[in-house]
């Protein structure tokens, strides 16, 4: 749920106060947040781009699993390089890159060598604003991820957790599962997959942050190098629905032909900047991990 911008600034200086050195930030002229953490306890560094989009942020295709289909298409190819340029040019500055969806985020990464920091900005950048979609990886991305929600649905663990966030939520689309719907899936079309990152994926819905053996002056630089140009976008508000308040409590219960009952339990908390936060947390590791 967005807050206003009197209650994220407040947010954002409490949450400085749980690093002993908080991150360097500078907004550019694009609107690009970019937080640069200085640590040389190794010569190596990550560099990641956020992208502040997610599975509740779909819209009229909530349910569709756009964010994580888009997120699966990402590294096929831009206007510079070819998929398999983008993964050997990482890997030849003996890096890593990768990524994942959340509700509320999209983040591709790449940890390497401190030195080589402007080659994984340089690749990232690339990715994240200048992808080219190739229709024959829509359609084989979208094999793939069809083979993950089988899986997902042939685990009851993984059935569980579906259940209990649409037992949790009734109107907040936490509710949805960041996949997707197979049936709302298989309908989404290249053209959709088009409008969605040219919509979200815009500098200033960006946060790039590098941490490590790093000069913040010159990660400022290479941002401003491979970042800084791109034009800042109109960003269409997305309507996430609040969850009402909960009146009592709800259980679901499900017969299934398993050999194990498993069962979750889930209760509503205040948000991370709450003053109970670190005790909720301490909370649900002993409940959780023993």
């Amino acid at each position: 749920m967005s807050k206003s911008t009197p209650s994220f600034a407040s947010d954002l200086r409490l949450l400085e106060t749980f690093w002993k050195q908080p991150p360097e930030r500078t907004v550019l002229a694009n609107g690009l947040t970019l937080l640069v953490q200085r640590d040389t306890s190794a010569p190596v560094a990550s560099v990641q781009v956020w992208v502040k989009t997610g599975s509740i942020h779909e819209g009229g295709l909530l349910g569709a699993g756009l964010s994580h289909y888009l997120e699966h298409l990402l590294f096929k190819g831009t206007e510079r390089r070819a998929g398999r340029e983008i993964s050997t040019t990482v890997q030849a500055h003996g890096g890593n890159i990768n990524a994942y969806t959340t509700f509320d985020r999209t983040v591709y990464y790449i940890d390497l060598p401190s030195d080589h920091v402007g080659v994984a900005l340089d690749v990232l950048s690339d990715a994240v604003l200048h992808s080219t979609l190739p229709a024959d990886e829509v359609t084989r991305e979208q094999g793939v991820i069809l083979r993950e929600i089988a899986m997902g649905n042939d685990d009851p663990d993984h059935r569980l957790g579906e259940a209990l966030f649409d037992t949790a939520f009734r109107q907040h689309p936490y509710r949805y599962p960041i996949i997707g719907y197979k049936d709302v899936f298989t309908a989404v079309t290249r053209d959709d997959l088009v409008s969605y990152y040219k919509a979200r994926y815009v500098p200033n819905n960006l946060v790039v942050v590098v941490a490590g053996d790093v000069d913040a002056a010159s990660v400022r630089s290479q941002v401003e190098k491979f970042f800084g140009t791109a034009p800042r976008a109109k960003l269409a508000p997305v309507l996430v629905l609040p969850e009402p308040p909960q009146l009592a409590p709800r259980a679901v219960h499900r017969h299934e032909d398993v050999e194990l009952t498993r069962a979750g339990l889930s209760w509503q908390i205040p948000g991370l900047t709450h003053a109970d936060a670190p005790v909720l947390d301490l909370l649900g590791v002993l409940l959780g991990q023993g």
